[in-house]
C-alpha cells in the first residue's frame, strides 16, 4: 500500500489509528513506541537504545527520557521490545514479513503491552510511508493506536 497526499484518512480508514491531536490526554496506561531501524549496533545484545541507533530513534530515547516515560521500540523480529528488556540483536527488515508474520506480531505487542498495563500506544515515526508495515502490526494488536510525525522536546 502506498499513501497519498491523504494520508492522514488513509491511516484511520485502512488501520484504524488516529493521528495524536494537541488535546489528546496522556494516561498511564499509554506506551510511547517508535519502529526499530536498519542501523544496529553489532553488539550481542542489549536495550533498544543500545540496539536500535539511527538519529530517528536516538530523538526518540531523548524526547522519552527526558520527560521520564515508558517506551518500546516495534520490532521485526520481537513485536514489541520495552525500553529496559535485554533482548539479542537480529537483521530482519519489514519487506520480508508477510501478512501472516504482521498479525502475529501484532498479537505479540497486544499481549507484552497489556502485560505490563498499557492499552493504548503513540506511535512516531516521522515518515508515514516508511511507517506502513507498523501501521499493519499495530492494527493486529487491536489496541488503541495514535500516531505522530513530530516530537517537540519542549512540548513532549
Amino acid at each position: 500500500m502506498l499513501l497519498t497526499a491523504n494520508w492522514r484518512d488513509e491511516i484511520r480508514e485502512f488501520w484504524g489509528i488516529r493521528i495524536l491531536r494537541e488535546g489528546d490526554q496522556l494516561t498511564e496506561n499509554t506506551l510511547w513506541v517508535t519502529r526499530c531501524s536498519k542501523i544496529k549496533n553489532a553488539k550481542q545484545s542489549g536495550k533498544p537504545k543500545e540496539l536500535y541507533v539511527s538519529l530517528v530513534n536516538g530523538y526518540f530515547y531523548r524526547c522519552m527520557e527526558l520527560r521520564g516515560f515508558r517506551y518500546g521500540v516495534l520490532s521485526d523480529k520481537y513485536g514489541l521490545h520495552f525500553d529496559y528488556e535485554i533482548l539479542p540483536c537480529y537483521d530482519v527488515h519489514p519487506s520480508l514479513l508477510n501478512q501472516h508474520d504482521k498479525k502475529q506480531l501484532g498479537l505479540i505487542i497486544r499481549d507484552k503491552a497489556q502485560r505490563h498495563g498499557f492499552d493504548r500506544l503513540i506511535f512516531y515515526n516521522p515518515s508515514p510511508l516508511m511507517s506502513v508495515p507498523y501501521f499493519e502490526m499495530l492494527y493486529h494488536s487491536g489496541l488503541e493506536v495514535l500516531y505522530t510525525t513530530q516530537l517537540l522536546l519542549s512540548v513532549v
